[in-house]
């Protein structure tokens, strides 16, 4: 099963860390910040673009429906 357009969550990863807090940056030293570069936050590794991970809510919800039953 695909998942759908509106049932997914896509996030950055830092490819060094592997750490989902990353943003962009915009400086002086990247064309008056016109062109964006992307930070990790944790380790402050910086890339043009990191890897994108689309993972599917089901999924998600699934999982913490079992943690909260164990508990």
């Amino acid at each position: 099963m695909k998942p759908t357009k509106g049932n997914t969550i896509k996030l950055h990863i830092c490819p060094k860390c592997k750490s989902t807090n990353v943003g962009y940056t915009f400086h002086l030293k990247n064309l008056f910040g016109i062109i964006p570069r992307m930070e990790c936050k944790s380790c402050k590794h910086k890339a043009p673009i990191f890897p994108l991970l689309i993972i599917d809510k089901n999924k998600i919800n699934v999982k913490q429906n079992k943690k909260s039953k164990k508990k």
